[in-house]
């Protein structure tokens, strides 16, 4: 293995957790008031969607998912795939920076240019991933608890002026099938557990990963349910429906004693830290498998590269159109997800059982 940085089962659970609450944070679509039971129901499909990633990251446990995939499908094949995942990181990295400055330059900074809040953003996620994972996982473990503390101090001070009302009758509005569907959505951009395939190697524990993933599933579920469940019942459904960061505006409305208001500088702050982490873990995870694709032996050499490419993306395309990249989040992200988180291991994984039983009738033969 080309990475021999090791980091802790906890600092890889804050990682995973923070990555996915941060979009949370930034963007939840409001569908109706049973939309804290696909939380819940979504387990369920992820359960489905992790386990092939699950059994080849056991199968594996010293490579990433881009060393063992030359070794199942061959070598080509294998390149090709790797290549693919190289591109998945990227346009998620370039995604969420494109989230990041359509959510915060209308909040803070409306004169200033998209290019300098995106050259600022990615230098500091440059230097993240230059100081290497060691670095980006510590800032999870020092980062993470302050930001989960936040969420329960804000979902605590607006007790009093929630409505539960708003979740009764519960499953009035929502059919089977419609429950059904918004867990496998919510499910399929889960693509968190894509990380921990490339994680795995560098967690100083063996034997951990499946602690590593109850561990992060039930972090995210529970504190999703903390920013969706509050944020419903101090707004409303109408106005969370029609508001496209519904929890920033349910911050905003929070006063202690009518005279400390503007207190959402916390969940500002909060958010701001998570996408940094997201952005510069994407940007390593898309250096770290070009490297092992590749053969180089200093990453490094990569990451200026990489992130002028993100830049050059991120500016010279529509993707910081505001309707294009809420559009690619609610409609398109799930089946890229769905196709590199568990399409593609599928797949590998048949090939893997298959290459497993003719050499086996073979040694029999033999």
């Amino acid at each position: 293995m080309t990475n021999s940085e090791k980091i802790s089962p906890l600092q890889v659970i804050f990682l995973l957790s923070m990555s996915r609450i941060s979009i949370v944070l930034l963007w939840f679509h409001f569908s109706n008031q049973d939309v804290w039971i696909t939380e819940i129901l979504s387990l369920f499909y992820i359960a489905i969607f992790i386990a092939p990633l699950l059994f080849l990251s056991k199968q594996f446990a010293n490579l990433t998912l881009i060393e063992y995939l030359p070794i199942i499908t061959g070598k080509r094949i294998g390149k090709i795939l790797g290549a693919l995942y190289v591109v998945f990181f990227l346009f998620i990295a370039t995604l969420d920076l494109s989230l990041f400055d359509n959510i915060l330059k209308p909040i803070n900074f409306t004169e200033t240019p998209d290019f300098a809040i995106i050259f600022l953003a990615l230098t500091a996620c440059a230097y993240g991933v230059y100081k290497g994972l060691e670095c980006i996982a510590r800032s999870a473990e020092i980062f993470t608890p302050q930001i989960l503390a936040v969420i329960i101090f804000y979902a605590i001070l607006q007790i009093p002026e929630m409505d539960f009302k708003v979740f009764l009758p519960i499953l009035a509005d929502s059919t089977f099938w419609e429950i059904n569907s918004l867990a496998f959505i919510t499910a399929a951009k889960m693509n968190e557990m894509i990380v921990l395939a490339m994680l795995v190697p560098s967690i100083n524990k063996t034997k951990t990963t499946n602690t590593i993933i109850i561990w992060t599933i039930i972090i995210i579920t529970v504190f999703s349910l903390i920013i969706i469940v509050p944020t419903l019942a101090g707004l409303g459904l109408t106005l969370s429906k029609k508001t496209f960061d519904p929890y920033y505006l349910f911050i905003k409305q929070i006063n202690i004693y009518d005279f400390i208001t503007r207190i959402e500088f916390f969940m500002v702050g909060a958010w701001n830290i998570g996408m940094f982490m997201k952005i510069s873990l994407f940007l390593h995870l898309a250096t770290m498998s070009l490297v092992q694709l590749l053969g180089i032996k200093n990453r490094k050499v990569l990451i200026i590269p990489m992130a002028i490419v993100i830049f050059m993306i991120t500016l010279k395309t529509d993707i910081l159109k505001s309707v294009v990249v809420f559009n690619i989040i609610e409609y398109y992200i799930l089946y890229i997800d769905l196709i590199f988180m568990f399409g593609i291991p599928v797949v590998v994984l048949g090939m893997f059982f298959l290459k497993r039983n003719v050499t086996a009738k073979s040694d029999c033969n033999n």
